[in-house]
């Protein structure tokens, strides 16, 4: 499954950590800004169910 964090930098790093410990992650990018003036970044996740 493909999954999108979408978050302040620090809280997408941890979404990931907590992904990773639930799925069996295939793949992580690195943190991508949003476009605009917002500080949120977003990050792209492939997992499988463990």
């Amino acid at each position: 499954m493909k999954i999108r964090i979408i978050g302040l930098p620090d809280e997408v790093t941890q979404a990931a950590d907590i992904l990773a410990q639930m799925f069996d992650l295939i793949e992580i990018s690195e943190p991508y800004s949003c476009r605009g003036t917002t500080r949120n970044v977003r990050l792209y996740a492939e997992a499988r169910l463990p």
